[in-house]
């Protein structure tokens, strides 16, 4: 059994993907097994895959017969995987040779830390460097509810999903939900079994290009991305949302006043959230009596 089981899903990838497989293959830390889990691609993405799966034996290729959404194939990918550690990776994106080998090290040394990665690069879609990020959220507390809390004041920060994850706690929780925003949901819920240790240093280049398959946009926009059945009522969408985090909560072992503090931290953001909205609303209607 490999220590690392790396899962790269992949959908009508041909443009980036071998640059992502090369990038993972080269890894400094070699123990591993990577599964390539196609969602039914109709491209050359096949053919790419199977290539590699013939000349290094810890490629393996897997097809869907059929587009089984995002968050399905995400779910399938883990579920394939037989290793201690669990990394996600895109078909686009790419990581520096000592990647695994720095975020094994962080998980061997500290059995609290449920999920390592480094600091990440934005890159373009010539692989040219367009941005540094900034540090993701604390999550170093020893209270659950409190990463918690942090977790929910930073909606756009997911990338660390794609960092390194301990694969006995991975199996615990609810994987990946098929919603507008289910990467930060499973990033919510990881965060109340565990520390997450933010390495020191970039290491991971998360590519924008105009294919890329989730963006900042509208929770409509999001909800077609991760799965078209989810439809496009964003107020059915928001309480599917909801109800995600709240079932994280309950799922979580956590005692009384913990699951109290991270329902009013669930609160606390929909709350933030209306506010947002009422204020764009406002700023609209203002712009439109100017013109």
């Amino acid at each position: 059994m490999p220590r690392v089981s790396i899962g790269l899903t992949v959908f009508n990838s041909e443009r980036y993907l071998e640059e992502s497989i090369q990038s993972l293959l080269a890894q400094t830390f070699e123990d591993f097994e990577l599964i390539i889990s196609d969602n039914a691609s109709t491209d050359r993405t096949k053919e790419i895959a199977l290539a590699y799966a013939a000349r290094d034996s810890r490629v393996r290729f897997v097809r869907n017969r059929m587009n089984i959404g995002v968050a399905g194939n995400f779910n399938q990918a883990f579920r394939l995987s037989s290793g201690e550690f669990f990394k996600w990776a895109a078909y686009d994106d790419l990581c520096a040779r000592d990647f695994l080998f720095r975020c094994v090290e962080v998980l061997d040394r500290d059995p609290d830390v449920v999920l390592a990665y480094p600091r990440t690069v934005g890159i373009d879609e010539h692989g040219r460097a367009t941005v540094s990020h900034a540090p993701g959220p604390d999550l170093t507390s020893p209270d659950p509810a409190i990463r918690f809390a942090h977790i929910m004041r930073a909606p756009f920060w997911a990338t660390s999903l794609f960092g390194l994850i301990r694969a006995e706690v991975m199996a615990k929780t609810g994987l990946m939900p098929s919603n507008a925003a289910g990467d930060h949901v499973l990033l919510a819920e990881l965060s109340l079994h565990g520390r997450f240790s933010e390495i020191p240093g970039e290491g991971f280049f998360n590519r924008d290009h105009p294919g890329r398959a989730f963006t900042k946009s509208s929770i409509i926009t999001r909800a077609q991305q991760v799965d078209p059945r989810l439809g496009r009522n964003p107020f059915v969408l928001r309480l599917t949302q909801i109800g995600s985090y709240l079932s994280v909560i309950r799922r979580a072992p956590l005692d009384r006043r913990a699951r109290l503090r991270c329902n009013r931290a669930v609160a606390r953001w929909l709350g933030d959230r209306m506010a947002a909205r009422g204020a764009t609303q406002r700023l609209e209607r203002l712009r439109d009596l100017h013109l």
